[in-house]
């Protein structure tokens, strides 16, 4: 099960890496943990970030996650950068979320905002 869905946020990753940031592809793709560390214990899914970049997102789409307490970004459509925010609208602090490294706040991830440079 686990090696399927690590096929499948491959196969994620690179549709992120090579899709248009016009015209609504994925502009980046992360894992979502129910834990600190970013453990393979803790891992709810892989998720894209949908849309263009360059606006605030909630990172639950559907909000039926339970909380975000850590995240890994896995991959980021070129010239894109990705930052997690713990309100809805992306006004308190900002952590970066690098490509590879894991992140966490004191609080759940709420939200997404990639700044792409286009």
């Amino acid at each position: 099960m686990r090696s399927t869905i690590t096929a499948l946020l491959t196969a994620f990753a690179a549709l992120a890496s090579a899709a248009p940031q016009s015209g609504g592809g994925y502009v980046a793709v992360g894992y979502k943990y129910s834990g600190g560390g970013c453990t393979e214990s803790s891992l709810i899914f892989g998720d894209p970030i949908f849309g263009n970049g360059n606006v605030c997102q909630p990172l639950d789409r559907f909000g039926d996650n339970g909380p975000i307490v850590s995240y890994k970004t896995l991959s980021a459509s070129g010239g894109c950068t990705v930052k997690l925010y713990t309100d809805a609208g992306c006004t308190s602090t900002a952590f970066s979320a690098p490509v590879g490294g894991c992140v966490q706040a004191n609080s759940p991830f709420v939200s997404a905002f990639v700044t792409c440079v286009r």
